[in-house]
């Protein structure tokens, strides 16, 4: 906080009580010497007149910048780091709040991904197709693939899925393009990575797993296949 003394307020306060106890002695020399005609008397009293109100105001002036501004500047910095931490708190919790909701999401498409493959992938292959979702989800290369062609799963039933988890984590066509082909070598090893981010959203052809709405939760499809 800025020294009393050097506020441009703080100045002109006293140069308006200066000001004033000049106006107020000049008047009451004035009246004296019209009442008294005693000279040394006017005087006296004027000194005594500029005195009281130079003291008086000045008086007022230090009560108010050594007592009562203080203590509204530590109020007014007590309420503002209060607003300050209020706000901290609201924006943790909020970045809380989106952090859950991440997770949340993530533990959907992880039970439906895990779900819908179950017929046809073993324990160890699934949880490379996790690993890799979860790479997807970081917006990194995939770290292994499934070399296995899934009987009764075509293409478009892939484009589908890799449409229903990519986009729920927010991830670009090509992005999810890569994740399939790199994820399932096999099924797409003929087929160019610009071709399967066109298809993604596909409607025409051969399908059992369908598209699955933003707004709508994640069920899990169950393929006509038995586990080999």
């Amino acid at each position: 906080m800025k020294a009393p003394y050097k506020s441009p307020w703080t100045r002109a306060y006293l140069t308006v009580v200066t000001m004033s106890a000049l106006g107020i002695g000049v008047s009451d020399y004035t009246r004296m010497i019209t009442e008294t005609s005693d000279i040394f008397l006017a005087v006296f009293h004027t000194i005594f007149v500029l005195s009281l109100v130079c003291g008086t105001g000045y008086l007022i002036y230090l009560i108010s910048a050594y007592y009562i501004v203080p203590k509204l500047y530590v109020a007014h910095i007590a309420c503002k780091s209060s607003d300050e931490e209020s706000d901290r708190q609201q924006t943790d919790f909020l970045i809380g709040t989106d952090s859950n909701t991440e997770s949340g999401i993530m533990d959907d498409i992880l039970s439906y991904s895990s779900l819908t493959f179950d017929k046809h992938l073993t324990e160890a292959q699934i949880q490379t197709l996790c690993n890799n979702i979860q790479q997807l989800a970081k917006g990194k290369d995939v770290s292994d693939d499934i070399t296995v062609k899934l009987d009764g799963v075509t293409s478009n039933d892939l484009y589908h899925f890799g449409w229903n988890i990519g986009k729920r984590l927010k991830r670009s066509n090509i992005q999810i393009a890569w994740f399939l082909k790199d994820t399932f070598k096999l099924m797409f090893s003929e087929v160019a990575v610009d071709t399967i981010q066109t298809k993604l959203a596909i409607k025409e052809g051969s399908f059992t797993l369908k598209l699955i709405p933003l707004d709508q939760p994640l069920i899990p499809h169950v393929f006509p296949a038995t586990r080999f």
